[in-house]
């Protein structure tokens, strides 16, 4: 019986092994196995402002404040909520030390981001509403101007050094599973004619 779809299988079984391993490597050194992701602790190059995590008790509402000075177009903001739980809402009002408005926002995800033209030199208050019936944990995340941020096509970047291996460990799952089932395919059409032909 012919063995090159076992070959290919095996060399599929070690692109998923590769891949896993990649994946492995990056989360340790990222510090995301110790059972606790924060987003601004893998992408630590990526934020201008970060803010401490923050509890927000039910029905209650915390503010943010980001300076978006001279020279910033747009900005990047973003909130992460570390404790998602089914049902918990949080609602997210941009205002600026004159009341105006700029945008209400509400998400259930546990992470959630989203961009604000700048036209004039402000202090904005981000207000964090707890929609839901029990504590949040969150971290709110700050950008100016992303598109000419370096720290994202800067490989040498904490951002770069983060995604860079995660797409390659992602190339090697997919190459994987292609090659595996591939394998597989070759392993049952040998059969097939190895089992015709001893009928002849």
């Amino acid at each position: 019986m012919k063995k090159r779809g076992m070959i290919v299988s095996l060399a599929g079984v070690a692109m998923l092994i590769i891949s896993f391993s990649i994946a492995i490597s990056v989360l340790q050194s990222s510090g995301m196995s110790d059972g606790e992701f924060l987003l601004p602790d893998v992408l630590k190059d990526v934020f201008d402002q970060v803010s401490d995590k923050t509890q927000i008790q039910p029905g209650e509402t915390t503010f943010f404040s980001f300076d978006a000075s001279d020279g910033t177009k747009t900005l990047l903001w973003g909130i992460q909520v570390m404790d998602p739980q089914m049902g918990g809402d949080i609602s997210i009002s941009i205002s600026n030390i004159y009341g105006d408005d700029f945008g209400k926002f509400k998400s259930n995800q546990p992470v959630f981001f989203e961009t604000l033209d700048i036209t004039k030199p402000d202090v904005y208050n981000f207000n964090v509403e707890n929609k839901g019936d029990k504590p949040v944990t969150i971290v709110m995340m700050f950008t100016k101007n992303p598109d000419d941020s370096k720290s994202v096509i800067n490989p040498n970047s904490q951002f770069g050094k983060f995604l860079l291996p995660l797409a390659a460990s992602g190339t090697f799952f997919i190459a994987g599973i292609v090659t595996t089932m591939v394998g597989i395919i070759i392993i049952i059409v040998d059969y097939r004619k190895n089992r015709s032909s001893n009928f002849v």
